[in-house]
């Protein structure tokens, strides 16, 4: 088994899902996941994953929510659903479907809202930077912008397997 649960209420290709962001919803089903780990032996921290997209009024409500509930941490953020930051055509945007942009798209964002949360959160709170790290660079981004640790996905797809080197190697 895992060494951590992660409440993925963000995902933008599962429809409905994203409405489980909001507080009160948001509110039960972390209050049930922690009542029901805490009936484990060996309970595992449980954190949870949020989308990219969500307005300042929706962040204070996590950050309210993630200390309300004692979850151990937050993971910022999975894939947007934004278009608004991308040059391709308009009609190419259309084809491409509703589904979460990851990558290069979602980096900027993903970083606003871990500095949101580090300035909203205790600094011992842990935070997982997510989205748009294909470098040391962009691993040092979400660092900076209080990140306690980083994680990356598309960027394996687009730099291959040798990445987590090459962000390992900062001068």
């Amino acid at each position: 088994m895992g060494d951590y649960f992660a409440v993925n209420v963000s995902s933008p290709n599962t429809p409905g899902l994203r409405s489980l962001q909001a507080r009160e919803p948001l509110t039960r089903l972390l209050s049930e996941l922690q009542n029901r780990n805490q009936g484990f032996a060996a309970p595992k921290p449980i954190l949870l994953k949020i989308a990219p997209d969500l307005t300042d009024e929706a962040l204070d409500d996590i950050i309210e929510l993630a200390q309300e509930t004692k979850i151990a941490g937050l993971i910022a953020t999975n894939t947007t659903i934004a278009r608004d930051m991308l040059t391709t055509e308009q009609r190419q945007v259309v084809a491409m479907g509703n589904e979460g942009l990851s990558g290069a798209p979602v980096r900027a964002r993903s970083t606003e809202v871990l500095r949101y949360l580090r300035r909203g959160l205790p600094a011992t709170f842990p935070l997982i930077g997510v989205g748009g790290v294909t470098d040391a660079e962009s691993a040092l981004e979400k660092l900076d912008a209080g990140a306690s640790i980083v994680q990356v996905y598309s960027g394996l797809v687009f730099a291959g397997p040798t990445l987590p080197a090459h962000v390992l190697c900062v001068d």
